[in-house]
């Protein structure tokens, strides 16, 4: 039977019992009457979540820091403290939960070149105990019976001052966190999965901090555009150029001008001698630079058309491919008998991987490795001897 823990109501909410701060001084006395609060009641994990605004403006940034301390919450405004360097240090001295890490561990890296020592993600517990529903409100749901208004998850967090609805939405992402950790850790211990989880959480780790912070050479090659020549390739470099100075003149999410699949299909209507015409919604300045940039391309002449790219990787043989089918459905058996998601046993790509490179290093986790390691060994069996494992083009 589920715990049945009551929200506080709008008018609780006003009495706060968490601490919004935007000054250095206040966040340094909250952070030292923290740590000797931890230190008196020997708890060690603290809990962090953070909030951005990249549904409303062109830059995002971090907009909030949600943090939780042994029952002592605070709200974090980065945005009037630029330096949280002693934050940071405390959540370094504690095992630090998250729930979804992934954006939060990208966005604290990019913004503070932070890399926290250790890391839990409640979401990573709740999968490999075999939770499909793994979003926070619907755990909260369904192991508290905590039920939490998503309303303000797409509002914009760099309004100031923030509602109190927003302020009450922001720490109950923390709020709860321990006690969603509690419970699913009960379930990894008797399920004897705690291994699994804590490689797994090293491993988001180590995959967010090996991401390139560099811009991309050429980021107007979004997804789609691999199917286009120098023609359509053009014109999408040339709408990608025009919709990033839009975005940055009037501060607003490029996709609120055009979305990337939008810009690819407009794209292969220009590639087939099709007639672009403007979006109707669109402001007579913005058709009139659309048009402009599409004679701009035939102006510019052939010759200074991007190129579609080589694929650097070579193609996997028929043989190949039946393989990673065959490792594909063994891979799901094995998880159907442990009532978890298939590709938590690693995904089809790292499994094409597996298969087309057995001399590399495995890309696999070890507890994925070990449960895969029957099939794996029948893999590395029937491609040994064989021909090259990738066929160039």
């Amino acid at each position: 039977m589920s715990e049945a823990i009551t929200v506080p109501s709008s008018s609780a909410v006003l009495e706060r019992d968490f601490e919004f701060i935007s000054t250095s001084d206040h966040l340094e006395r909250w952070v030292n009457e923290s740590d000797a609060h931890l230190q008196a009641t020997g708890e060690t994990r603290v809990c962090l979540d953070t909030e951005a605004d990249s549904l409303h403006h062109y830059h995002e940034k971090l907009c909030l820091l949600q943090v939780a301390c042994g029952g002592r919450f605070a709200l974090i405004d980065p945005l009037a403290i630029p330096d949280v360097s002693v934050l940071l240090a405390l959540m370094d001295r504690y095992e630090l939960w998250f729930h979804g890490a992934d954006y939060d561990l990208t966005m604290l890296r990019r913004t503070y070149n932070w890399e926290p020592r250790l890391i839990r993600d409640t979401q990573i517990a709740a999968r490999l105990t075999g939770s499909r529903q793994f979003g926070l409100a619907a755990l909260l749901q369904n192991v508290l019976n905590v039920t939490v208004s998503k309303a303000s998850q797409k509002a914009d967090w760099s309004r100031r001052p923030l509602p109190d609805h927003m302020l009450s939405y922001a720490v109950d992402d923390v709020r709860y966190l321990l006690k969603i950790a509690d419970h699913f850790l009960a379930i990894l211990r008797e399920k004897n999965r705690l291994k699994w989880f804590e490689e797994s959480c090293l491993s988001l780790q180590k995959d967010v901090a090996a991401r390139s912070m560099a811009p991309r050479i050429d980021p107007w090659r979004v997804q789609g555009s691999g199917r286009l020549h120098p023609k359509g390739l053009a014109i999408l470099n040339g709408m990608w150029e025009w919709r990033e100075s839009i975005s940055q003149e009037r501060d607003m999410p490029c996709y609120r001008v055009m979305s990337n699949k939008q810009m690819v299909a407009y794209a292969e209507i220009f590639e087939a001698g099709g007639v672009m015409v403007p979006p109707s919604g669109w402001r007579p300045r913005w058709k009139k630079e659309f048009n402009d940039l599409i004679a701009n391309v035939f102006r510019v002449g052939q010759a200074s058309w991007p190129q579609r790219q080589k694929k650097a990787k070579g193609r996997m043989s028929d043989t190949q491919r039946e393989i990673v089918d065959r490792l594909c459905a063994q891979r799901d058996q094995i998880a159907l008998n442990l009532e978890i998601e298939g590709s938590l046993l690693g995904s089809r790509s790292t499994l094409e991987q597996v298969v087309s490179e057995p001399a590399s290093d495995c890309p696999l986790m070890n507890w994925q490795r070990q449960l895969l390691a029957p099939v794996i060994e029948q893999i590395h069996a029937s491609v040994s001897g064989s021909a090259p494992l990738l066929e160039h083009e």
